[in-house]
């Protein structure tokens, strides 16, 4: 995902998809119709985690800031 820097896209990004905006071990994926998932990178190792969550994600026991 390219980097936004524009504050209103990034505030749009945050309330749409919650937690997983700014998670380390979320990755985005973009299909060829336009659709934008988070793909959670935990839910290789542990069952708890979905692969695709619902958006958007308010809690999350494994959610790490992505710096």
């Amino acid at each position: 995902m390219p980097e936004k820097t524009d504050p209103a896209e990034v505030a749009a990004e945050r309330s749409r998809a919650g937690l997983c905006a700014s998670c380390a071990h979320a990755r985005v994926v973009d299909n060829d119709r336009g659709s934008r998932f988070y793909l959670c990178g935990l839910a290789k190792r542990d069952p708890r985690f979905p692969r695709y969550p619902r958006l958007p994600v308010v809690a999350c026991p494994g959610w790490k800031y992505a710096s």
